[in-house]
């Protein structure tokens, strides 16, 4: 899930892995990789999203992602939560409801629901297709198809930042390899700062108290872009499986 802010928002934590070595702007020659059209009807009809044209540009990212996610869709009217876009089980109207968490577990599908105003005010449809990109990053962590192991039982603090600094991460290595044509300086700021923030307080919570632990996540962190592998391929021998976060309820 990501929660909508302040999109002007800079300040950028100084205890980061992969976002060190990276600069806050994207380049202009990028592939266009998710170049899709996402805003429905004439400019004079206002900002609405158009959900067929949001899985159209998911399904040129990632064309499996039906394996994981089993609908695309706005939140119903009246409910509003702050929030660009979340991961809730099939069929469920409100991400904070008690019964919306997500589904887990290998071969587990979800269905993303999305705050049309948080998403449209002052973004790019680059952003969006980030977003896209970034829920379908949640719905197969779940759904056990990545290399990073599903965490259960390590408290609800630890799995937010675990899952979100894992989700940023990967839209952060996306970006810089120029796969959401059209990712505008700022909002490639916005993302790096969120894996900034959830990497350090993950670290804040682990480093000191289980530090082989974290050593062990730390390393999965630096490798956002590995974590998918095809069917049957062996994990890289460096990504080794952290003991205590091989089980997993939800993304928060």
């Amino acid at each position: 899930m990501q929660n909508a802010r302040n999109p002007g928002r800079t300040g950028l934590p100084g205890v980061l892995l992969l976002a060190a070595a990276l600069t806050s702007t994207v380049s202009a020659t990028e592939e266009p990789r998710a170049a899709v059209d996402l805003a429905a009807g004439p400019a004079a009809a206002g900002p609405v999203i158009d959900p067929p044209a949001l899985i159209r540009a998911l399904a040129l990212m990632h064309p499996d992602y039906s394996l994981y996610i089993s609908s695309v869709r706005a939140l119903p009217a009246g409910v509003s939560r702050r929030l660009y876009m979340a991961l809730v089980r099939p069929g469920a109207a409100d991400p904070a409801g008690r019964d919306s968490a997500p589904l887990a577990g290998a071969g587990a599908r979800n269905d993303i629901v999305y705050d049309q105003a948080a998403i449209v005010a002052g973004h790019s449809p680059a952003w969006r297709s980030l977003l896209l990109a970034h829920e379908y990053f949640h719905a197969r962590h779940l759904a056990e198809a990545t290399l990073l192991p599903v965490a259960r039982g390590s408290g609800v603090e630890i799995e937010r930042h675990y899952n979100e600094a894992a989700a940023w991460g990967f839209n952060v290595a996306e970006a810089r390899a120029g796969r959401y044509t059209g990712l505008r300086p700022d909002e490639f700021r916005e993302a790096l700062d969120r894996y900034g923030e959830h990497y350090a307080a993950l670290k804040a919570l682990l480093k000191q108290k289980e530090p082989e632990r974290w050593r062990r996540i730390a390393e999965l962190m630096l490798q956002p872009d590995a974590l998918f592998t095809t069917a049957g391929s062996p994990p890289p021998a460096s990504l080794s499986r952290p003991s205590g976060l091989d089980q997993s309820s939800a993304t928060p």
